[in-house]
């Protein structure tokens, strides 16, 4: 499944910190007419390229949903940054 959450912390030593929780269901929902007109031009650039469109599509909702659980965090002089994707 694919992630419907994200929070994004940013840690600035003695100036504070701030906190953020982004809905992703809601970015996927502005997505989704962008990807109904992309989903069958990819379907015809994946004939013309020789690419199964199905595997390309089952590729694509894999990576998604292997975002699920993933963690990045950047520290610089006194800056801590941390982007969770639930």
């Amino acid at each position: 499944m694919i992630p419907f959450a994200a929070t994004i912390g940013v840690d600035r030593g003695k100036r504070g910190s701030l906190r953020l929780w982004i809905p992703l269901f809601l970015v996927w929902l502005l997505l989704l007419p962008l990807v109904l007109v992309l989903f069958p031009l990819a379907f015809v650039v994946g004939l013309w390229a020789r690419i199964n469109a199905f595997r390309l599509y089952g590729v694509v909702w894999r990576i998604l949903s292997s975002l699920r659980n993933t963690l990045v965090e950047v520290t610089n002089d006194g800056v801590a940054f941390r982007l969770r994707v639930l």
